[in-house]
């Protein structure tokens, strides 16, 4: 894909940052009234300009600005989140590591984290950028690709298109696409369904949106 035809999405880094905080953490009560009436409100106008055909927005904004009280959505919120992310959900639950969807994995697997952590060191940042979570988590994974879209922009002859393209290409498309149908397919809230397909839609040119392989990558 040359780069006169990637997909233009002038705020996909911030998208990717808002997307990756989402599916890092539970939405607290203030959270929720900031999507209401303050900044979340104004984000999702910025955010809506620059996608304006991303439907999933509105089913998002439809939940958290509901007859319930900010209490109440918060809760269940917190509910979906548990279910798909912290495992409650059983197997209708979405692993938010790529080592759980790696076949090659057996829980001590480090073949993917290594991977991961591997290219982020190729770009001089640490593995997981700022998080606790290791580097193939799903919110690290989104805040690196955040980065390079960010160093791309700044820096249009530099190596970030290359190592973008191999993080979409050698990491994401191998388990995104698992991760986002878990999503889609079992969310219980409708929120968390519409953040996965928002990301598909956010996501740059080279994401295959069905997976390459659901074996770990060998280390770079």
């Amino acid at each position: 894909m040359s780069k006169t035809a990637e997909k233009k999405i002038g705020n996909r880094p911030l998208i990717l940052r808002w997307i990756a905080a989402l599916f890092a953490r539970e939405l607290t009560v203030e959270d929720v009234e900031s999507y209401r009436t303050g900044e979340g409100r104004e984000l999702f106008t910025v955010i809506t300009q620059d996608v304006p055909d991303a439907v999933e927005l509105e089913t998002m904004r439809r939940v958290l600005t509901g007859p319930q009280s900010s209490e109440d959505v918060a809760l269940d919120l917190a509910a979906a989140f548990s279910w798909l992310f912290h495992g409650v959900g059983g197997p209708k639950a979405a692993p938010t590591h790529w080592h759980d969807w790696s076949e090659a994995s057996d829980g001590s697997q480090m073949a993917c984290i290594e991977t991961c952590a591997a290219l982020m060191a190729r770009c001089g940042l640490g593995p997981a950028l700022d998080s606790d979570e290791s580097a193939d988590h799903v919110s690290v994974q989104l805040e690196f690709l955040s980065y390079l879209e960010t160093q791309m922009a700044l820096e249009p002859d530099g190596p970030w298109l290359g190592y973008r393209d191999r993080l979409v290409s050698d990491q994401l498309n191998a388990w995104f696409p698992h991760f986002l149908r878990a999503c889609e397919q079992n969310d219980r809230s409708g929120f968390y369904a519409a953040l996965a397909g928002l990301t598909r839609r956010v996501m740059p040119d080279g994401f295959t949106g069905t997976p390459n392989s659901t074996q770990a990558a060998d280390a770079a």
